[in-house]
């Protein structure tokens, strides 16, 4: 992939959600830095200064953003700076057959010491990091808030694992099997386990574990993930790891040029979140409090990212800027109420019941008809949907 077709303008995404930032920002990016400089995370003064510069807190102050300030919404942005490192780091050198074994045993190491109770002493930087962010956790949330953050960052390794091996085969995965791995690889899970212990309250699990509930969690999973693959691709080529990224993917599967993957990559992460914001809305319809804080703060990670990442330096690129847009799109490419043709996440489509669908036609929601829809995405109608970028 030369970097000409890497530098692809990339067009203004649609989010609807509002703009929301958190009013201690500042705060929370010295108190994270603070206290990842103590385990000396980093061993190269240009390094660090890099990662400094970029103000990472400023990540978790755009999707937690209504917490309130103190040690819970630190502890739950503790865990992105320790995430935004360990990326940067040690998945982001697995290239090689030895760094990718290396990474593959200590992703186990770091398995382990999520579920452990009590710390002990670790020589590695990142197991002793994320040791003392477990002791953080347990002293601001429940056992079980603990138990299903530790299970979340459990996939988080195990997914990552697969996309070092894959990496070392130099492998493009199929659409579906890549899906199945970003729902995990990028980490959001494990940052939406926390989005009720930085709130100051516990979902019960009887309510996170419903499969709506649990389709939403994956679309946001999903969404951050694939507006990271899209924002970062021009990156990630020049950098030589762009297999694990939806627009590289996309060009394999449909055997077409990466700006024709970048249109079909804003289609369908057009169409998940239009699925999300319908199926939210149907929770909320009878929904508690606590239930309905949840899905704020689902919504606010789409958008605060999404917001963080047309900002970032750590996105643009600055040394070989990046084209990525400054403002969001007025409406979505892509609101067919079809399923993608991924079988893994065609599952989320069946969380709508007959009258959420119903609503949204008399609202006027729905577009052309569902093959229609199909065959834009799987490349059999030929049209392009042109997307205006600033």
């Amino acid at each position: 992939m030369s970097e000409t077709d890497s530098l692809t303008a990339i067009p203004s995404l649609y989010c609807p959600i509002p703009f929301a930032v958190h009013p201690d920002a500042e705060d929370i990016n010295r108190a994270g830095l603070e206290w990842l400089s103590g385990f000396a995370v980093y061993d190269s003064a240009k390094q660090w200064k890099r990662y400094v510069s970029a103000k990472p807190g400023m990540l978790p102050a755009h999707v937690m953003p209504r917490a309130a300030a103190g040690p819970a919404l630190q502890a739950a942005s503790n865990l992105l700076f320790w995430l935004w490192a360990f990326d940067d780091l040690e998945c982001d050198e697995a290239g090689d057959g030895l760094s990718a074994g290396n990474l593959v045993l200590l992703l186990c190491d770091l398995a382990r010491v999520v579920e452990e109770p009590t710390g002990r002493t670790h020589s590695n930087p990142f197991l002793a990091t994320l040791a003392d962010l477990r002791d953080q956790l347990a002293r601001v949330a429940t056992p079980a808030q603990v138990a299903r953050w530790a299970s979340a960052m459990q996939a988080y390794f195990l997914a990552n694992a697969g996309v070092a091996i894959q990496t070392t085969r130099d492998i493009v995965p199929d659409l579906d099997t890549y899906t199945a791995l970003r729902i995990h690889s990028g980490a959001v899970k494990p940052t939406l386990m926390l989005l009720d212990v930085a709130d100051g309250y516990e979902l019960p699990s009887v309510q996170m574990e419903r499969p709506e509930i649990w389709a939403l969690n994956e679309m946001v999973c999903t969404i951050v993930g694939w507006d990271n693959d899209v924002l970062t691709y021009h990156k990630e080529v020049l950098r030589g790891g762009a297999n694990h990224n939806l627009v590289a993917v996309l060009t394999r599967e449909y055997d077409c040029s990466v700006p024709e993957a970048v249109r079909r990559a804003v289609e369908m992460r057009d169409r998940v979140l239009s699925l999300f914001l319908r199926l939210r809305d149907q929770v909320a319809q009878d929904a508690g409090p606590d239930l309905r804080r949840y899905l704020t703060g689902l919504s606010a990670w789409i958008r605060g990212h999404l917001d963080w990442g047309m900002a970032t330096a750590r996105y643009r690129n600055p040394d070989n800027p990046a084209d990525l847009p400054h403002v969001l799109a007025a409406a979505p490419t892509d609101d067919d109420h079809a399923p993608l043709p991924i079988p893994s996440v065609a599952w989320w489509w069946g969380q709508l019941t007959p009258a959420a669908t119903h609503h949204a036609a008399l609202l006027g929601a729905v577009p052309a008809p569902a093959s229609a829809g199909r065959d834009r995405i799987a490349g059999k109608v030929s049209a392009r949907v042109t997307t205006q970028a600033s």
